[in-house]
This record gives structure tokens, sequence and C-alpha cells, in this order.
């Protein structure tokens, strides 16, 4: 048997004898034999190679001296496989026959079994792969380039290799080993960000969360500071899950030693009962808890009242035989909690200190020991736990508590609750199953599904609250119960007898959790309930009461440690919030519910002024995300001032005008809101009437009511003085609307002079970029009336131009939608005009997408269906127009306004051309699906043009 080595120096064994190849020159050519992997390498290549020269006949004849000396070095066994080829020679070995060929069938074999669930032997097989290098690959050839791409393949393969086997170790446990392998490997390849990715994983595992997010902070300073670069997306999700402690990043560890107890073991009697209904949608977490109790003495599972915490560590005790249940529920002082755990364990009249005869009990011996609902006697648990842990190598204690108990070694499991959507493992799942143990044969029908999906979502997804609502399902219909639930805990029934809950509502489960909080801790609480789908610390503590101690921060963060608020560090800024349980009951208790609201209206004031500052300049798309992920919260605030401050909601219903039509399906709730707040103030100050006005007609024309729009507009510019240079920029802005309205309306001669007086105004005064690339929107109008072309795409240029230098984002993209209306218009079928027509909406949507506009967006996309129907795609037009439709009515728009723009003719083009489309018989898109729709055949049909063009040229 042959074996040849060149993972470091040459080396040929046959039958287990080391072939003596002789000197530099016949150990450099069998390297370069051996790296053409079993093909021939030509007689040039190894006069490259192995004497760095170009082949002549002295190379030549040197070159077959050599060979002839290595048949005789591999003797009768080994000589034939050094085999002649045509120009040149060939080692005939194998791939299992070299080290590297061996070394790439391990790493692959490896690698397979890692992805197949077979750590163990993937960590067999890969530590195999690796034993095989002894050094530099090739080292006889030196930089020879005959050998340095399979060099660099070899290396690569190698380093993925050492990544494989630690991944594998984790897999299969061996955390400790892995981390101290990957420690060293981060250091010899910095910038390979698989490796610090398994170090954090592994550090994580290990129970040093602090140390996982330390090293990816610190390699993200690495690849920032040396290479200008942000950490990959694998590095990135991984601290974001370590941020919200996903249990999924635990492991459930290898099989216990044989003297582990198991409850499958005949001989052994598991003392926890299990519950007699069916645990649904915590396999995840059942895992990740036996993967912590398998590394770490003291785990505490956390969670929110109702969350299903005890019900947890009962289903994982209820598989041991070493279990042994402490109820504490109803434990009040420091002074019981021994003498509960002795007799739990047995031991009913401990002499002395109960906890000594506890720990004589234990011993050394395996025990897990599970500690229910410690909240109210965190500080006392560090007098029980710790001694017995120190005393009792063998034992474990498991602790379920709204919060960590702070100890040293603590491993916490945050419980979140079920998922609202979803089928197997889901909230509605659980809510069905439980129905159908009270309602023989009942099968959920649709109307079904959307009550209990609204259950749920009003529940939080808790299972407690879940079971309870189910139990109503005796007497009450789905439908019925989700009514009374949005509102009124009074809807949900009483916990079976039996149930592992130790509370008998839901509403005294949350109690428990307000009443256990400090003082301060609970009237900031009490503060929050108004927020309506979270909030910033910002606004927390913009509502925190008067004279309230302490930093926001520190409260804030004893909230979330108490569980009775969540937070989301996923996104930037973190975003905190109430269960919508948790926000019922302290509205109910709240003593100062007007005071509350007050100062969350107030809140919602300043928020509204700052953000609307920015409307004017190049952080508009920036102030209408912040606006739009507070919608909930600004609606909230608005309707209190509506009936408290009705100036003030007028107010900031005005300064919000541009947010209704540049957030999609906000339009109508909008307008309504202007037209109440203009109802309820008819003396208010004229800036803010205007303002509201000029609102009310933005909103009335996006929705396809120019009348309307018109008079507001108006009424706008009668409110407003000329001569005040307070009033310049709404004077503009009505002029503008105003403009608008009678482009809908088609009104020829007077929307002409509409569009001068607006243009002129602006020339009177220094107006900001927005409206004077506004006024040029008019003034293409005209120029498109008067028919001339080349004056319309030179106005629109300039206002693009405008509003690119002023960072009117949504300006350019209006400018370009305009333009391309035109072109339309003025190309009628004519494919030039189209193709530019489509690029420009094609540059539109995208400015939209990074821009939130949904309204202009969606007008865009109507002009879309034109462009692709005219230029020969009927089947994507089709299916864009009925995507376009069906969200313009959800939204409450009409996509079509801009028709009237480019004239009374192509409105009946578009119709005929609409209604010669093919039938779309597929069901609604996505707003994602129906821009993906548009760009990628917009983009291919452009393609197809151009390289049509092209060939044409030639």
């Amino acid at each position: 048997m042959i074996f040849c080595r060149v993972l470091g120096p040459i080396d040929v064994e046959i039958d287990g004898v080391r072939a003596e190849l002789g000197g530099p020159v016949p150990r450099r050519l069998l390297a370069a034999l051996a790296a053409g992997a079993g093909a021939p390498v030509s007689l040039a290549a190894l006069a490259e190679a192995v004497w760095d020269t170009e082949l002549t006949a002295e190379v030549t004849s040197a070159i077959r001296v050599v060979v002839h000396r290595l048949r005789s070095a591999l003797g009768p066994r080994g000589r034939g496989c050094l085999e002649s080829a045509p120009r040149g020679y060939r080692l005939a070995l194998a791939p299992e026959a070299t080290d590297h060929g061996l070394f790439e069938q391990r790493v692959a074999r490896g690698s397979g079994q890692l992805t197949g669930d077979d750590p163990r032997g993937a960590v067999r097989t890969l530590e195999s792969a690796l034993a095989l290098w002894r050094g530099r690959p090739w080292a006889e050839l030196g930089e020879s380039l005959h050998v340095s791409g399979q060099r660099a393949r070899m290396v690569e393969l190698r380093e993925i290799a050492v990544e494989e086997l630690q991944a594998a170790r984790l897999a299969r446990g061996d955390t400790a080993r892995a981390v101290a392998a990957l420690s060293q490997a981060v250091i010899e390849a910095p910038y390979r960000e698989r490796r610090w990715e398994l170090l954090a994983l592994g550090l994580y595992r290990s129970g040093r969360q602090g140390h996982a997010l330390a090293e990816l902070r610190r390699v993200r300073g690495l690849l920032v500071g040396e290479l200008g670069t942000e950490p990959g997306p694998a590095l990135r999700a991984l601290e974001r899950r370590m941020l919200v402690h996903d249990p999924s990043l635990l492991i459930v560890p290898e099989p216990a030693p044989p003297d582990e107890p198991r409850a499958a073991d005949p001989a052994r009697r598991a003392t926890v009962p299990r519950p007699l209904t069916q645990l649904i949608g915590r396999a995840r977490e059942l895992s990740a808890l036996a993967a912590a109790l398998g590394t770490s003495r003291l785990v505490t599972v956390t969670g929110p009242a109702g969350v299903g915490k005890t019900r947890l560590a009962v289903e994982h005790a209820a598989d041991r035989a070493d279990a042994r249940l402490v109820r504490l529920a109803d434990i009040r002082g420091a002074e019981a909690i021994g003498p509960a755990i002795a007799s739990a364990l047995g031991v009913t009249r401990p002499s002395g200190d109960p906890l000594t005869a506890v720990a004589h009990v234990l011993g050394d011996r395996r025990r897990l020991l599970v500690l229910d609902n410690c909240e109210h006697l965190t500080d006392a648990l560090a007098d029980v736990v710790l001694p017995l842990l120190a005393r009792c190598p063998g034992l474990r204690i498991l602790t379920t508590s709204r919060w960590a108990s702070g100890l040293d070694g603590e491993r916490v499991l945050a419980l979140a609750p079920l998922p609202i959507d979803g089928e197997a493992g889901s909230a509605v799942d659980l809510l069905f199953d439980r129905v159908r143990a009270v309602r023989a044969g009942w099968a959920p029908t649709a109307r079904d599904t959307a009550a209990a999906t609204a259950i749920c979502a009003a529940l939080d997804g808790l299972p407690l609250a879940i079971e309870l609502a189910a139990a109503r399902a005796r007497s009450f219909g789905l439908a019925d119960i989700a009514t009374h639930v949005r509102e009124r805990f009074d809807g949900l029934g009483a916990p079976a007898r039996g149930s592992v809950s130790p509370h008998d509502s839901l509403v005294a489960a949350i109690a428990w959790s307000v009443e256990q909080l400090p003082d301060a801790e609970r009237a900031f609480l009490l503060r929050l309930w108004p927020f309506d789908g979270g909030f910033p610390w910002q606004a927390a503590s913009a509502v925190r009461p008067a004279g309230a101690d302490g930093a926001v921060f520190a409260g804030l963060a004893a909230l979330v440690d108490r569980s009775v608020l969540t937070a989301d560090v996923s996104g930037e800024p973190v975003r905190y919030r109430l269960l919508e349980t948790v926000r019922r009951y302290c509205r109910d208790i709240d003593a100062d519910r007007a005071g509350t609201l007050r100062a969350h209206a107030a809140w919602v004031r300043s928020f509204v002024v700052d953000q609307t500052s920015l409307f004017a300049g190049a952080r508009f798309s920036e102030a209408v995300r912040t606006l739009a992920g507070e919608l909930a919260n600004i609606h909230a605030g608005i309707a209190h001032d509506l009936e408290h401050a009705p100036a003030q909601a007028l107010r900031t219903t005005g300064a919000l005008r541009y947010l209704w039509a540049a957030h999609a399906g906000q339009v109508p709730e909008g307008r309504q809101l202007l037209r109440r707040a203009l109802d309820a103030c008819p003396d208010a100050p004229v800036a803010d009437r205007a303002a509201a006005l000029i609102g009310l007609a933005l909103a009335c024309g996006h929705m396809g009511e120019p009348d309307a729009a018109l008079r507001a507009a108006d009424a706008a510019l009668a409110l407003l003085d000329d001569e005040d240079p307070a009033h310049d920029d709404l004077l503009l802005e009505a002029h503008m609307r105003r403009c608008n309205s009678l482009a809908d309306l088609d009104a020829g001669e007077r929307l002409r002079g509409a569009a001068l007086a607006f243009k002129a105004a602006c020339d009177r005064r220094d107006p900001p970029g927005f409206l004077r690339a506004s006024a040029l929107w008019g003034i293409a109008l005209v120029h498109f009336q008067d028919g001339d072309m080349p004056a319309v795409v030179e106005t629109l240029t300039r206002a693009h131009g405008i509003a690119t230098r002023c960072g009117f984002t949504s300006g350019e993209a209006i400018s370009d939608l305009q333009l391309a209306w035109y072109l339309l218009a003025d190309a009628a079928g004519v494919e030039p005009g189209a193709l530019r027509a489509l690029d420009l909406l094609l540059r539109a949507v995208d400015v939209f997408e990074r821009q939130p506009n949904g309204s202009d967006e969606l007008a865009a996309l109507h002009a879309g269906v034109f462009a692709l129907a005219l230029l020969g795609a009927p089947d994507a037009a089709a299916r864009l127009h009925s995507a376009v439709a069906h969200h313009a009515e959800r939204g409450g728009t009409r996509p079509d306004r801009y028709l009237r723009f480019a004239g009374p003719g192509l409105e009946q083009r578009m119709a005929r051309l609409l209604a010669s489309l093919p039938p779309v018989r597929s069901g609604p898109l996505a707003w994602d699906e129906m821009v993906a729709l548009f760009t990628d055949a917009a983009t291919a049909l452009s393609a197809s043009r151009a390289q049509t063009q092209g060939a044409r040229a030639l």
C-alpha cells in the first residue's frame, strides 16, 4: 500500500515503510506531480515548478533522469504509480492514498455528519482530518505558481475544518474544550467571523453571557477599526438573539451517565406528578431548560404573570425521579422556607436548623429542587440556596419567579408568551385544545379561528389567560368571549381544580406582580398604561410622576427585570411595552387616571412638535418613519385632546398634515381627525386653522375629492395674510394645494392662473426648497397644456434637482412620477417615451420604498400598469393593476388622480387599455410582492428593449 503526504514536507510510505526520496530536486518533482491530483503534469509545468525555468532539451533530459531515480526510490511496489503521459508524467494515486485527498474526504464527511445531527461522529472525523496536517502544504515548492491555487484551497479547507470541529464540539455539549480552542483560533485568524460566532455561542452556553456579548463587541471594533466594515448578518443576528435570551441558543446535553436517574427506569418513580392536560407550544423551552440545568446548578425561569413558569418547571420535573417540588406562593417569611423544603424531602420533624437536616439528607446525591413562585422571597433565597448548593455537590435548584434572584452562578431562562399566529404550538392551538376538552366533537369554523386569534391577542398569548377563556366555552361561543375579553376580565373563567396555577384568576396573578413592586416602581408603572404599541425611554421619562427619584433607565430596567414590562432590544431605539393584560389592570387601579392621560397627551404634543419641525429639511423621511412608529400613541393623544383640549388637537393634527398622506392607510383617518378638530375650534388661531385646512386639502386630494380639496385650500388662503411674513410658508402651501386641486378638476385657465400665482408668490419670498420644487410642478403642467414638452422636461428636471439638494426625497419621486405621466400621454404608444417613463417610475418607486409615501407610490405603480401594457407585458400589467386596486381600496386613496394632470385623452386611453388586459385569477398580492412584481417586470422589459435596440444598431 502506498501513501503520499504533502501536507507538510513530502513523504511517501510503501507498506508502512518510509521511502528515501533523495535530495531536494526529486522531492520537488514528486511534490509537483502530487499537486496534479492524479492528472498529467506537462514537462513545461514541471520545468517551471522544479527549476523555475522554461522547458529546454537539457531540462527535458534532467526531468527524465529524476523520474528514473524516483521510480527506483519507490521500488517495485511503488514505481508503477509514477506513469508516463503524453508530454509529461502523472502520479497515479487514488485520493485516499494521499493525505490531501483523504483530508478533503474527511472534511466533507465530518461536515455532513454535523449537518445530519451526528456531532459525536463529526468530532471524530474532523479531528482525524486535522491530524493529517504536519505543516505547510507542498512546502518543497516554495512560492511556485504551479501549486499556489491548490495550496490556498487546502489552507482554506483546513480553516473550515477547524471551525466545523468546534461547532461539532458545541453541538455535542463539549463547550469548555470548544471555547478553549476558539479563543486561540480567533487570534490566529481574527477576520474569520465564523470563529467569533462560535466563540460567543460557546461562552453563552457556558453561562458567560456578558463575556459572550463582550466578544461580539470586540470583533465589531476590530472589523470597523481595521477594515471599515460592520460584522456580517450571522454575528448581528446572534447578538440580537443573545440580548433577548433566545432559548434556542441553548442545546440539550448529551445523554447523562448511567448513574443519572431516569423517569423511564421502572425501578425508579417520579415524585412530581405531571398535569393531566397536554403541554402545548413549549417543546423548545423544555429543551432549553434541560440544557441550562445540564450546565448550571441554579436556574431561574422568569416571565410575566400567567406565562406558564410553574407549568414548565413541573413538566420538566415530572420526567425526573430525583426532583422535588416546593411551592412557596403561600410562604410569607424567610423562616418558613427551610421547613417547606424539608417537608418536600420527607424530613417531617427536623431537629435544630431545618436546612442542616436537609443538607444531611441530600448529601452528595443527585437531586433537583424546584422552588416555585419565589418573587416575594428574593432577598431571603440567598441564605437558603447558596448554603445548600455549597454543601450538596449533587444538588441542582430550579426556581420560578417574576424576576431573577441575582445570585452568583444563576442562569436565567426568560419565558415569553405563546405566539399568536401559526398552528402547532401557538396560543390559538392551546385555546382550541382546551375548548375541545369542554365541548366534545367541536371543530373550529373560519369565524371561530378569527375569534380565537382576537382572544389570544387580547390576552397577550398568556397560557393562563387562554385556559381561563377556554373555560367559558361551555356557555359561550368564541365570538362572544372575544367581545368580552377585549375590555373586561370577567369574561374569563376560573382555573380548573388541580391546576398548577397558584392564582384563582388572571387579575389575581397580575395583582400579585404589581403589588410586589416598591412604591416608586409601582407609581412609575401606573404612568405607562396609556401607551399603546410601546414607547421609547424618552416617552417614559416625560410621563414619570412629579418628584420621582432615580434615573429613568434604572426604573425601566427594574420593571423589565420584574416581568411587568417587556423590552424589544432588536431595533433602535429600544421599545418598551406593557402586556395588554397588564395595561388594562393598571388602568383599572390607577387612582389618577385623568392625570396619567394628561401626561401622555402632553408627551404626544411635544413629540409631534419635535418631529414635524424636520418636515421642511433633509430629515423628512426620518421624521415620517419615527412618527409612523408612534401612530397608536398619536391617535390616543389626539383623542384625549379632542375631548379635553380641542385647540391642542387642532394644532397637532395640522402639524401632521404630511404624515397622513405619506403613511399608507392613514389618509381617511387623517381627514376625519382634521375635520373633527376644525369643527371643535372655529375660533382657533389663524395659523393653526390654516395648517389644518391645508392638511384637509391634501387628504381630500389623495382620496380623489378635488372639490372638497379646493374648498379647503381656498379657505386657508382666505385666512392667511399675504403681507405677514409669519404666514409665508403656509400661504405657499395653500397655493400649492389649490394648484393640485384645480389640476385634479382639469380646470384649464383657472389652473394656469393658480400656477402662475403660486410661482409669483414663491419668487417674492425665499421659500423652503420643497415649496420651490412644488411650484415648478404647476408650471410644468401649464407647459404641458401648451404642448411644450421640452419645457415640461426642463421644468421637472429642475424641480427634481431642487428636491435633491434640499433633501425633499419624496419630491424627487413626485417629479419623476409627474414627468412619467406626461411622457406616457405624449407617447400614446410610442415606445421610446414609454420606456423612459418606465425608467422614471422605477426610480420613483425605489424612492418611495425608502421614504414612506404609500399614496403616491400607488400612483406610481398605477402609471406602471399603463407603461407595462403599452410595452407588451399585459399579464404583468393585469396582475399589477389588480394589486394596486386592492391596496388603494384598503388605504382609501385614488392612485389614478395623476391621470387628469396629463390631459383628458389619457384617461380614456388607459380605460380602454385596462379593459383589454387578461383576467387575473390569483389572490391579492402583499405590498412587497406588488412592488417586486413591478420592479422585476419593468427591469426585464427595459433590459430586453435595450438588447433589441443594440442588436438593431449592429
